[in-house]
């Protein structure tokens, strides 16, 4: 009787495997740091009334209400500007103006109002709270690049009335 041949075991290649997960890993490293970057911060509307403080000296509010055809520009109460749209786009830069100018009236106001109408685009949305947020100044010396302001960092998004 001959004896069975016992089959050796073969090396298993884990090379290619390694390669896979060291590519695997360093993608999901740098995707997962610029996702992190483009995060907007936004607050809602708070949910109970207003406070017996508050009645003494109503706060400053501003609005900005987003709607398909137009910006406008409120004070909680009634619409101060309307920017129409440009096109297909919304004239931003202008917006950065008249808030740049509420801003040099009210130096501590932080926060703004953004109410927008049902099926507005995300990118318009982005490109209004980017303005909202920050606005371009001319550089004081010729040949810089213009600075960018700090106009209002806290976003309050809401339904357009």
């Amino acid at each position: 009787m001959q004896k069975r041949k016992r089959p050796e075991s073969e090396e298993l290649e884990l090379t290619t495997l390694l390669n896979i997960m060291v590519v695997l890993v360093s993608f999901l490293l740098l995707s997962a740091v610029f996702s992190k970057i483009t995060i907007q911060e936004i607050n809602m509307p708070p949910l109970g009334g207003s406070t017996e403080a508050n009645k003494e000296t109503p706060p400053v509010v501003i609005e900005v209400i987003l709607r398909k055809e137009s910006l406008e520009i409120g004070n909680g109460t009634k619409v101060t500007d309307r920017l129409p749209k440009a096109g297909d786009k919304y004239d931003t830069a202008m917006l950065s103006q008249k808030l740049k100018l509420l801003k040099d009236q009210n130096p501590g106001k932080r926060d703004v109002i953004l109410l927008m109408e049902p099926d507005i685009d995300y990118a318009a949305m982005i490109g209004v709270m980017d303005a909202l947020k920050f606005a371009e100044v001319p550089a004081r010396r010729e040949g810089s690049s213009p600075l960018r302001i700090t106009l209002f960092p806290n976003v309050t998004v809401g339904d357009a009335p």
